[in-house]
């Protein structure tokens, strides 16, 4: 039961660290970010600026994301990126 508020937690930072991260890299303006938002379909970061987050976030948090999970689209949406680095940062 206690590793799940740990993870909750975490998965809590990594959700405000790439919301922080697509509003300050994102050319749109007056643009609203939460869990739901899919970078990719909403075009809040174009290509060179999702893979600039995406290294980022393995740099930040000393992980590593495969091919496969970073060409997984649930991976575009915000919410579910977060559950994912924050499931590698505690394994």
């Amino acid at each position: 039961m206690g590793s799940n508020k740990v993870t909750s937690t975490l998965t809590n930072k990594v959700q405000q660290f790439i919301i922080e991260y697509i509003e300050d890299n994102t050319a749109l303006d007056n643009v609203t970010v939460n869990e739901a938002s899919n970078f990719v379909n909403e075009q809040l970061l174009d290509s060179f600026a999702t893979l600039s987050m995406i290294m980022t976030l393995e740099s930040e948090f000393s992980i590593k994301l495969s091919t496969a999970e970073l060409t997984d689209e649930k991976m575009r949406v915000v919410g579910f990126l977060a559950e994912s680095v924050a499931r590698k940062i505690s394994a």
